[in-house]
């Protein structure tokens, strides 16, 4: 998972963590009617994450979570961020040997809530909430250079089209 605040330069998350899950809190509830019929609802989900987060400077998200911190932050224009999740396969080239990894993913707008800051001996922390805040859009993730980038299914639906076999200009 990387996390970004100006969609350019990514922070790769979970250095500090040994679980790295997204809690999906569903909303559903049922019930039974007077006919003793049981209904079940669904009213959808609102996932979140908890990030045990110890600050580094050279990290690109701590000016951010740091000013989130400081001003105790609440608007959308220094809390909103762009998460990145994949399942990623690591590929190794054959003739230069560099790594790579590529992957399904999606890539979704969040805000960010920092819970506290200070920390033990381990650092200075400042865990927080990542919850989402926008559609999901599936798309194919790459890394190289643990830099990640994303490509929507629809961009890369796009790309197959322009590129199928085209008829030869003799048969037209």
């Amino acid at each position: 998972m990387w996390l970004t605040f100006d969609d350019e330069e990514y922070t790769c998350l979970g250095k500090d963590s040994d679980d790295l899950s997204i809690e999906l809190n569903n909303d559903s509830e049922s019930f039974k009617n007077v006919q003793g019929e049981t209904t079940f609802v669904n009213n959808g989900y609102t996932p979140s994450m908890t990030n045990e987060y110890i600050a580094r400077t050279e990290d690109s998200i701590y000016t951010h979570v740091q000013e989130i911190a400081d001003t105790l932050a609440t608007d959308d224009e220094r809390t909103g961020a762009t998460l990145i999740v994949a399942t990623l396969d690591i590929e190794v080239s054959e003739t230069t040997g560099e790594t790579g990894a590529t992957g399904k993913g999606f890539k979704v707008p969040v805000k960010v809530v920092v819970d506290s800051d200070g920390g033990a001996t381990n650092g200075y922390a400042i865990p927080f909430t990542i919850t989402e805040d926008g559609a999901r859009v599936q798309g194919t993730v790459t890394v190289k250079d643990k830099k990640p980038t994303f490509e929507a299914a629809e961009a890369i639906a796009l790309n197959l089209r322009s590129t199928a076999i085209k008829k030869p200009d003799s048969l037209s």
